[in-house]
């Protein structure tokens, strides 16, 4: 809005009062600025005044899909929220406040061109018998590094890559992502049951351990199960047994089972009789083992033993026979 140029005793007066007829001009038509908001020029042809433009706002924040990953500085990434088997990994704060940033790899050592970014979790396979997965869970974290580490199906340590960083000149990071979030799989296991099944007579050493190992050990105590064995199956001679003497007979009987890899039993197959034979009860018998002659007695030496174990040598010498000591009659009629 232009105004004609007057000549005026003080020309700061005539200014000010230009303006404050521009303000009773606008008045009415949208909130009045401040003056400081004007920019005020002078031509030939009058004094310009002209509202100064305004800065924008900022844009609001995108609505990002789970764990995106965004440049955030010189080596520093920026990974909104996402949720890794039903939960925020550590570091992660509601409503991203404050956002979760990387600025180093797992190791501590600083980012690198050519670094991926992905999700890592650890599982405790003594999974609770309602089978509650989240809470099984005991590390969530998104880490960096210059390789994603291979999974290990034995502790269950699960990862999943987010995305590929590059570092140009100028070192802030040029994502690459290839995936996003929720992530929530099961961890899988191996598909075939380890038999316990042997007709072996001395002990065997494989064994099933769910805290130890996660899953046992096969025979030998040296090769693990997981993860080439899902369940365990006990047949055959194996398995859980009922003991009960029948007169007597003493009684054994069997039934076959499978336990899965979180500790359920699966299977409980039908009782078989593994052993139906007489007892046999506890008693003594004496060995005859030496015999001597003394004096006029014939002795033996006898060694008491018990059915299935061998008692200590009784050392004391026992009359069998009494004997009559010969002589020679001399008749002297």
């Amino acid at each position: 809005m232009a105004f004609p140029s007057k000549p005026e005793p003080a020309k700061n007066g005539w200014i000010n009062r230009s303006i404050e007829r521009f303000k009773a001009w606008a008045y009415s038509r949208q909130p009045i600025p401040n003056q400081q908001d004007f920019d005020v020029t002078e031509g030939v042809d009058g004094v310009r005044f002209s509202i100064k433009k305004k800065l924008l706002p900022p844009e609001p924040k995108r609505e990002h899909r789970e764990f995106h990953i965004e440049a955030a500085g010189s080596k520093k990434l920026r990974v909104f929220n996402g949720t890794l088997f039903g939960r925020l990994p550590t570091g992660f704060s509601a409503n991203d406040d404050p956002v979760f940033e990387i600025t180093a790899r797992a190791d501590g050592s600083p980012l690198q061109s050519g670094d991926k970014v992905y999700a890592k979790i650890t599982w405790n396979r003594t999974v609770p018998y309602l089978g509650d997965t989240v809470n099984s869970i005991t590390t969530r974290t998104i880490e960096a590094a210059a390789a994603v580490p291979a999974d290990d199906l034995q502790t269950v340590t699960r990862h999943y890559q987010l995305a590929t960083i590059t570092l140009p000149a100028s070192n802030v990071p040029i994502v690459s992502q290839t995936r996003w979030g929720p992530i929530d799989d099961l961890p899988g296991t191996g598909r075939w049951n380890y038999t316990m099944n042997s007709a072996s007579t001395s002990a065997q050493t494989d064994y099933w351990d769910l805290i130890y190992t996660n899953k046992g050990k096969q025979a030998g105590g040296v090769t693990d199960l997981a993860p080439s064995y899902e369940s365990i199956q006990m047949a055959g001679t194996c398995g859980w047994t009922r003991f009960v003497q029948d007169g007597t007979n003493l009684k054994i009987f069997l039934r076959g089972c499978v336990i899965n890899s979180i500790g359920q039993i699966t299977y409980m197959g039908p009782e078989s009789v593994l052993f139906n034979k007489p007892v046999v009860c506890e008693t003594t018998v004496d060995v005859l083992v030496g015999l001597r002659l003394d004096g006029t007695q014939l002795q033996g030496q006898y060694k008491t033993i018990t059915v299935n174990a061998s008692a200590t040598a009784s050392p004391e010498w026992r009359n069998l026979i009494p004997l009559t000591a010969s002589g020679t009659t001399i008749d002297v009629s």
